[in-house]
C-alpha cells in the first residue's frame, strides 16, 4: 500500500472511531508522540492513549492535505483538528463548543504498517 494511501486510511478510521482498522495498520512496536510531548511505545498503548485522545475531546479530523516525498518512508497530512471546548483546571465551565486548529500528522514507515506517528498541534489543547 502506498503510504498516502495509508495514511488516508488511518485519519478515516479515526474519524470513524474504528481503532480495530487503526491496529491493523501500526506495528507493534511503533511509537506514537504526543502534543503534550509525551511518548508511547507499542500498538495497544497507542490504541488506549488514542482512543483517550480522540475520544475524549470528540477529535475530528478534516481538510487533508498529505504532503509525500519520493522515498515514501515519512510522510505528514496537514489537518484541521476540531475538538470539543474544556475549562482549565480551576477556570469556570464554559458552554460548551468546539474549536479547529491547524495540526500536522507525521507517519513514518520502512515498508510496512507504521512505525512512528507524531501529532503536533499550533495550540495546546
Amino acid at each position: 500500500m502506498r503510504l498516502k494511501s495509508q495514511i488516508d486510511a488511518s485519519l478515516a478510521a479515526l474519524n470513524r472511531r474504528d481503532f480495530e482498522a487503526l491496529m491493523g495498520l501500526i506495528d507493534d512496536d511503533a511509537a506514537l508522540d504526543m502534543p503534550d510531548g509525551s511518548r508511547v511505545i507499542g500498538a495497544e498503548s497507542i490504541r488506549n492513549t488514542l482512543a483517550a485522545f480522540i475520544l475524549g475531546r470528540d477529535i475530528r479530523f478534516s481538510d487533508v492535505v498529505v504532503m509525500t516525498g519520493e522515498a515514501d518512508l515519512r510522510d505528514a497530512a496537514e489537518v484541521t483538528l476540531s475538538a470539543v471546548t474544556r475549562a482549565a483546571p480551576g477556570e469556570d465551565e464554559p458552554e460548551e463548543g468546539r474549536v479547529s486548529l491547524p495540526a500536522v500528522v507525521v507517519f513514518e514507515r520502512d515498508d510496512g504498517p507504521f512505525q512512528r506517528i507524531s501529532l503536533f498541534c499550533a495550540t495546546p489543547l
